[in-house]
């Protein structure tokens, strides 16, 4: 009967441990577990103040390890909360990157859990935000500020031999940490004690991701995908969170999750079909959600550029844990056929017999660091950035926006104009500081789609036409490459406003359009 009712009501043992217990929740119900009476002993430890007054935490120096919970015998940890209160920037995102979690189960040398304070909890890089799942909540203090959230984990953490819960310090700021731990022991191993997998989780980073640049677009063994876990023994994947951070701009998520079981070789049992369907959203999401078992719980959408920087989303396997009897390797492509260099992080959750697997190591503190320079907060020394003169751009007919492309672009962005046809034409008006000989240059994509164009200045033409065109290697479908530089040559130039216009004077026999794709031009003064 308990084997039908666990059958029935998944969640019950996902999340409870019940599994281990002789007698079954009553009524099949999934709130069970709250009217069933039990030998066992409910307990917490938490930061509160031994003396009885309200210093009701505790404040862990730099380079100090901090035991927060160690408990004998048989037992689960039901529920881990934490908070903290931290205005200063630098000081927060120091206590979520820097303060490692450790836990230990069963007298083991070796942590089953080793990851940064705020990962754990789904907070990734250092960004805070609401989560409404089962296993991981997240909430705000007054007003929803950074200063202080509410951290929660749900997840059951059985052991038969004892538990350790560490938190290190590698920071070099002290914190302060309130905490309960919440759990309970068996006066007697229970019956089916054995047959529940330890809990682990294990952070790991990769930024930026490296190019796969032999796959041309063609990923057919799954070798150079970020890699979210790699255990060893039998077990069960109960989840992971994956962070990121989008460098280049644009969507980043075509690419496919691959799951390889006990060994095996591609394709593998789970392969899917892009990066949002993992996480139950819609095509290409650039708005927070969270949900019971997915979520995008955190979309930046960085100067105001829809999925630049910041992600993080999360999926959860509490009714279908992903189940192997050997080994596990969890994956993901970052881009289509890994052609994107982001930087990707994530929080893998899993259940297993011990031993486990020796972990990677831990990045070092400056290794787990979030970005905090961007391509797009960098520009070339004298460039006229042209996206920034976007919104009084003239053409002849055809449209002319911004785009964050993979390249080292200024700033970050390329204006691409929609040129239809030879003599099609983009005008930009920009203003010059002081009267000057310059040398000019144009900093250009090329790309299968693009044409040849020439530039004049003030209605004269500068230098020769520059072809845009290329076909091999590069980026997505068009094959786009650059920053292709064209040196154009000497002008004089009186200080105040010009006009620089591009037009279409050709284009490549096998180009399959005459599209522009500018950068900047680069005006070097010749004294």
């Amino acid at each position: 009967m308990i084997a039908r009712t666990l059958a029935a009501f998944p969640a019950i043992a996902a999340l409870g441990c019940t599994a281990a217990m002789a007698q079954e929740p009553p009524l099949g119900s999934p709130f069970g577990e709250m009217m069933t009476l039990r030998a066992a002993h409910s307990a917490r430890t938490s930061s509160y103040d031994r003396s009885g007054g309200n210093h009701d935490w505790i404040d862990i120096q730099p380079g100090e390890t901090a035991t927060l919970a160690e408990v004998g015998g048989a037992g689960c940890i039901k529920h881990v909360y934490a908070t903290f209160i931290i205005g200063d920037e630098a000081h927060r995102n120091a206590m979520l990157r820097d303060v490692i979690v450790r836990m230990y189960w069963d007298g083991e040398e070796t942590p089953s859990v080793e990851c940064p304070f705020g990962d754990f909890f789904g907070m990734g890089n250092c960004q805070l935000r609401p989560i409404r799942s089962l296993v991981l909540v997240a909430n705000p203090g007054a007003g929803a500020q950074p200063q202080s959230w509410g951290l929660n984990s749900y997840f059951p953490m059985p052991f038969a031999g004892g538990a350790r819960i560490e938190l290190l310090n590698d920071g070099e700021y002290p914190v302060g940490v309130w905490y309960h731990i919440d759990y309970e022991t068996w006066p007697e191993p229970p019956v089916g004690l054995s047959g529940l997998g330890r809990f682990h989780a294990q952070f790991r980073r990769s930024a930026p991701t490296p190019v796969d640049t032999d796959a041309r677009g063609i990923n057919l063994t799954g070798d150079a995908n970020y890699v979210i876990l790699e255990a060893e023994g039998q077990g069960n994947v109960a989840g992971y969170v994956l962070n990121v951070d989008n460098l280049v701009g644009g969507w980043w998520g075509e690419g496919d999750d691959m799951v390889f079981i006990d060994g095996e070789e591609w394709p593998p049992s789970f392969h899917g079909t892009g990066t949002e369907e993992i996480f139950g959203g819609g095509a290409c999401p650039d708005v927070e959600y969270s949900g019971p078992y997915t979520g995008f719980h955190i979309v930046e959408n960085r100067d105001g550029d829809s999925f630049y920087g910041k992600n993080s989303m999360y999926r959860f396997f509490v009714h279908d844990p992903i189940r192997f009897a050997k080994s596990v390797r969890v994956t993901i492509e970052h881009g289509h056929a890994n052609d994107l260099p982001n930087d990707y992080s994530s929080v893998a959750y899993w259940y297993q017999r011990e031993p486990h697997a020796p972990f990677p190591p831990l990045p070092s503190r400056a290794g787990r660091a979030p970005t905090a320079v961007y391509p797009g907060d960098v520009g070339v020394e004298g460039a006229i950035d042209v996206e920034a003169l976007v919104a009084g751009a003239q053409t002849s007919g055809e449209a002319v926006w911004a785009a964050r492309l993979p390249g080292d672009w200024s700033r970050g962005r390329i204006v691409i104009f929609a040129a239809g046809k030879v003599g099609s034409f983009v005008s930009f008006h920009a203003p010059v500081e002081r009267e000057e000989t310059y040398r000019v240059k144009v900093r250009y994509a090329k790309a299968s789609d693009l044409g040849t164009a020439r530039l004049s200045i003030d209605g004269r033409p500068q230098g020769e036409p520059f072809d845009s065109y290329n076909r091999e290697d590069g980026w997505g479908a068009t094959h786009v490459v650059g920053p292709a530089e064209a040196d154009l040559g000497e002008v004089d130039l009186a200080a105040g406003d010009h006009e620089l216009r591009f037009e279409v004077v050709g284009k490549n026999e096998d180009s399959t359009n005459c599209i522009l794709a500018i950068d900047c031009i680069v005006l070097t003064p010749k004294g």
